[in-house]
């Protein structure tokens, strides 16, 4: 069974906004992202940064001491490989992960809509791309109305962000 020290303190886990995720959800979630495949520790941030939508990436100072911790306590082995520090489950670790029925992500309950953030990043860059072919039309009436929208836009986001 996974110890108590997973789940006190805080660590370096930052979501996209500042705010700070608890160091004791990571240890059933890199342990039930094992169960996947062996990973290295950029492997496994990269892919919690794809499981929350890029809402969420994890720091490699959250990550490494626990996955030290996941080896000190005899779930995970490693391995060198090209230059590389590979992370396995052992047995032991197999059957902790199989028991995890949901390691509850800490994106999870910060952020119901992350599946939503990738459509909105894709309208985001949908829009950059537009600009640059306004720009590149060298027409200052156009850049200045986009200018205008842009700036419009901006506005009304940041109210939204402050309403209540």
């Amino acid at each position: 069974m996974l110890s108590n020290e997973y789940f006190s303190g805080h660590s370096g886990l930052r979501w996209h906004g500042g705010h700070r995720a608890k160091r004791g959800n990571m240890g059933p979630i890199i342990l039930k992202l094992l169960l996947e495949k062996p990973m290295h520790g950029y492997e496994i941030i990269s892919k919690l940064e794809e499981k929350s939508h890029g809402m969420w990436r994890p720091s490699a100072g959250s990550i490494y001491p626990n996955l030290q911790l996941l080896e000190d306590q005899e779930l995970v082995t490693s391995s060198d490989k090209d230059s590389k520090k590979i992370y396995t489950l052992t047995e032991k670790g197999k059957i902790e992960a199989e028991k995890i029925e949901e390691a509850k992500a800490p994106w999870e309950d910060k952020f119901k809509h992350a599946g939503d953030f990738a459509e909105l990043k894709m309208l985001a860059v949908d829009n950059i791309h537009l600009v640059k072919q306004i720009i590149s039309q060298d027409s200052d009436k156009k850049i200045e109305l986009v200018k205008k929208l842009l700036t419009e836009t901006r506005d009304k986001l940041s109210k939204l962000v402050d309403e209540v």
